[in-house]
């Protein structure tokens, strides 16, 4: 039975920013690199299959990459992602919920911006296609039909290739949405 008299079915839009970076295991682990202030933008849907369960899927457009603070290497790389995050949602209580799960994503775009004279150039043949995340966080559903998400992203998989880069480079990413339902709950 849910939570209150609403559907167990629910739905709505969400846009925040994302504050994106990248690591390696590999040799370049000593390059520092700072966190990008990025956008993330799209549609949730969510069904209460128990109680205080639900599974929850989104569509977002998000945008991810790293600033290299590098001497030899002062770029940015920025990267457009249509993401797919599918979660087991847990609330505990109306007003909180706890959420985890994948989320498997498609690379759409991915340019490298000089720091220096702002050229662009497409890199999109330096990153995979495809990327996988474990994502989970907490969500606060507020007065108004409002919410405001807190998200860690973590990469799984590699991003890049070794077209451009000799070490594999994993997409991190702290996701921060405001988000408005318009169904359920």
């Amino acid at each position: 039975m849910p939570l209150n008299a609403q559907s167990n079915f629910g739905a709505g839009v969400k846009a925040g920013i994302n504050l994106s970076t990248q690591t390696t295991p590999g040799s370049s682990e000593g390059i520092f690199v700072n966190q990008l202030l990025r956008i993330n933008a799209g549609g949730y849907c969510n069904y209460f299959f128990y109680d205080k369960f639900a599974l929850q899927a989104e569509l977002l457009i998000s945008g991810k990459g790293s600033d290299w603070n590098d001497p030899d290497y002062d770029v940015k790389d920025l990267l457009t992602y249509i993401d797919v995050p599918i979660m087991i949602r847990f609330q505990p209580v109306k007003y909180l919920n706890f959420h985890a799960g994948l989320q498997p994503g498609m690379l759409l775009a991915a340019k490298q911006k000089s720091n220096e004279t702002g050229e662009t150039i497409d890199i999109k043949d330096y990153y995979y296609a495809g990327d996988l995340s474990l994502v989970f966080g907490a969500e606060a559903n507020l007065p108004y039909n409002l919410n405001v998400t807190l998200r860690y992203v973590l990469g799984l998989t590699t991003g890049s290739n070794d077209v451009g880069y000799v070490d594999p480079w994993m997409n991190k990413i702290i996701q921060i949405s405001l988000g408005y339902r318009i169904l359920g709950k």
